[in-house]
Parts: C-alpha cells; structure tokens; sequence
C-alpha cells in the first residue's frame, strides 16, 4: 500500500463535522453512537480523572470504532473493514469480536486539536493464496491523539485471537475486561512511544 500517513485535524474535536458519510447517517445511528459517548470521552480528553463502568467503556469502544471506520474512508483507497462490520455496528452499536481497543493518556506535545494515523495492511498464513491490492487489506491499526486521551485500534478479519503488546502498558477498553476503569492510573505516552507502538506490526512483519 502507500507509505503510512498521518493527518493533523483543524478546529476544536467536539466540533467537527464528519464530511465522508451520508447526512442520514450523520444525523441517525451515528449521531446516536456520538451523543452517547460524550460523557464519557469529555474527562479523558482534558485528563479529568472519571471512573469508566461497562455500560461507559461500551459507548466509548463503539464511538471509538466508528471513528476508526470514517478514517479509512480518506486512507487512499486502503480497504480492510467489510459492509457486514458497518451494518452490525448500525444494528447493534458495540465492536464485533475482530476489534481491540486500547487507551492512555497522551503525554506529548499539546495538541489544540487532534491527530491520527493510519496503517492498512494484509496479513496471511499462505501467501499463495493472497489476493493483492489496497482494496484487499484485512487488518489495520488507528492510532488517536485528541488532547490528553491516546488510543490504539486494531481490527483484523483473519487475527482473531491477536495477543496484543505483551511488554506494553495500555489499558485495554474493548474487549471489556468486566472491570471499572480509573482513568487517573492510565499509562502516560509519549509522541515517541505512540509512533512506535503504531508501526509495531508493520515493521515486524514483512512487506511483500
């Protein structure tokens, strides 16, 4: 696919307007997803410290999906998240088991705005078998900046019991562990660290 890239946003997060999805949409079941959210993504923007039950960190892994899904729509024809995703999140507004959702607190340059990067890429046991082509990716990493919170996405059609980062400290949102979270002991991370946290995956694996 093309090189990684990243996109700084312009103007305050809480006001911007998503332009890559159809006014129904915008105005239903996404707005829906958004306006639930807001409570509980508000503290962890301004590092507020707030307690996240599992009805919050539910609300606040489906706003974080949808975002994920808007940011592939501009990443240069990079395709990994089928229509089926798309339509179980309208019908019924929580991840499927093919996303893990991350978050700390991002302790790098101050951002007025928001930040985030993207990398699509296609992961196989068998490369004889694999179908080539940016429309042909199954597996992605977003990573967020926006304020103090920080966090890292992975969705994968054909992973599904990737591990994570062992030797990494990220609280992990979705799936739900079944347990609160106080947003006053997230781990801090640095712009350095977010970088190579987002690369991790690519630079292990091997380009063909």
């Amino acid at each position: 696919g093309p090189p990684k890239w990243e996109r700084v946003g312009t103007g305050p997060l809480q006001k911007r307007r998503p332009r890559n999805t159809c006014a129904k949409c915008n105005t239903g079941w996404m707005s829906k997803i958004e306006e639930a959210a807001l409570p509980a993504i508000k503290p962890l923007l301004v590092g507020e410290r707030t307690f996240l039950d599992l009805s919050s960190q539910q609300k606040l892994a489906s706003v974080l999906t949808l975002i994920s899904m808007r940011v592939e729509l501009i990443a240069y024809g990079m395709r990994s998240i089928p229509k089926s995703e798309k339509d179980e999140l309208r019908k019924n507004p929580l991840p499927t088991p093919n996303w893990r959702i991350w978050i700390a607190r991002h302790a790098g340059k101050d951002l007025k705005d928001f930040r985030f990067r993207f990398t699509a890429m296609q992961v196989a046991s068998d490369k004889s078998t694999l179908m080539r082509g940016p429309e042909h990716c199954n597996t992605h990493i977003t990573s967020l900046i926006a304020g103090q919170l920080y966090v890292h996405v992975f969705f994968s059609t054909v992973w599904p019991e990737f591990p994570g980062y062992p030797d990494v400290s990220l609280i992990k949102l979705w799936p739900p562990s079944g347990f609160d979270i106080d947003t006053g002991l997230l781990p801090s991370f640095s712009d350095e660290a977010e970088i190579r946290l987002h690369e991790t995956i690519s630079r292990n694996g091997k380009a063909q």
